[in-house]
């Protein structure tokens, strides 16, 4: 097989209009450009984004093909087509959009609809699904159901989602983990001995009530509004090379890896630091003010980008802050804000 054509594909598309809790749009910019001009990120002195792994994915990519079974059985209809692709231009930019869908359900000639699995738990499920069978699906899985049916021209897609009762990482502490049994199917392994398949599993939260499935329609001003900010990002950002805002603390490290030099900061930013300072002691691990002492932090270093940080001994190694009056405010070294 070839290699994927370079584009948006379906997984980014959340990213790109801000609506991703597991991507930002600087995060898929630096993979697109890297994807089209190997060694990008080195030559802007950028660092790429780690590949990601967590108890989440592992248990999703184990149930792919038990989500599949449910799904067939619910519909008594067999699923082809899996991971099959499609792209091509689309807009003004010509801007590539693409997917690889989960799989299609065999239909009468004409009628396309689209299989789509996923894995959740409980608390995540009981926050943002809604009633089964209607299409109130996360935010996120919106624009990747649109976007796939605008790459498929189909109808609809129907989201089959199975729900664990516990978290998938409290799961692995309790000594349940993902292995693969003499045959090459995903099992459960409990504490290092009793081994189950998967579907075996899925059978059984099936039966108590934890598979739920979803039909989403295409929504033609949905799509219309997808493809207008592809296009924007495309134009500007992939053919214009230009960088998207900075959104979090790891877009920062990325983009400033190895900060140097003072900056005399303008009274605006100093009452950046001001206002951090003020809610430090106040600020446990979440909440709205740790939040907000996370934009502030990141607000700061992105103006610390073009402040023109002047290197003197003290600063060869991290970028400091000091006020008009030369106090110093904060440093930051690429690794640590403080």
């Amino acid at each position: 097989m070839g290699s994927t054509p370079v584009g948006i594909s379906a997984s980014r598309g959340a990213a790109i209009l801000g609506l991703s809790e597991y991507q930002t749009q600087f995060e898929v910019w630096q993979v697109l450009m890297e994807e089209r001009e190997p060694g990008f990120s080195a030559a802007r002195g950028y660092l790429l984004p780690e590949r990601k792994d967590s108890a989440p994915l592992r248990w999703g990519k184990a149930f792919e093909d038990a989500v599949i079974a449910l799904a067939e059985e619910a519909h008594d209809r067999p699923i082809i087509d899996r991971e099959r692709f499609y792209g091509g231009p689309c807009g003004d930019s010509g801007v590539p959009v693409t997917c690889h869908i989960d799989g299609m359900y065999i239909n009468e000639p004409g009628v396309l609809e689209l299989h789509e699995g996923k894995t959740t738990s409980a608390f995540p499920f009981r926050e943002k699904w809604g009633e089964p069978g209607t299409d109130r699906v996360p935010q996120t899985y919106q624009v990747q159901g649109q976007h796939q049916l605008v790459c498929t021209k189909a109808g609809l897609v129907i989201f089959s989602v199975l729900v664990f009762p516990e978290a998938q990482d409290a799961f692995e502490k309790m000594g349940r983990v993902i292995v693969q049994n003499g045959a090459g199917e995903p099992c459960i392994q409990i504490d290092g001995a009793f081994c189950r398949p998967c579907r075996d599993w899925a059978e059984i939260l099936a039966e108590m009530g934890y598979f739920h499935q979803y039909p989403v329609p295409a929504d033609p001003d949905a799509q219309k509004l997808l493809l207008e900010a592809y296009d924007h990002f495309w134009r500007v950002h992939v053919l214009g090379a230009r960088d998207p805002e900075l959104s979090t603390y790891d877009d920062v490290r990325r983009a400033f890896p190895e900060p140097v030099g003072t900056c005399v900061v303008d009274d605006e930013t100093a009452g950046l630091f001001a206002e951090r300072d003020a809610i430090k002691d106040e600020i446990g691990g979440k909440g709205p003010l740790a939040k907000r002492a996370d934009e502030l932090k990141v607000e700061i270093l992105r103006r610390a980008r073009t402040m023109g940080a002047v290197k003197d001994e003290e600063s060869e190694k991290k970028i400091i802050f000091r006020d008009a009056q030369g106090k110093k405010l904060g440093q930051f070294d690429g690794k640590s804000f403080r």
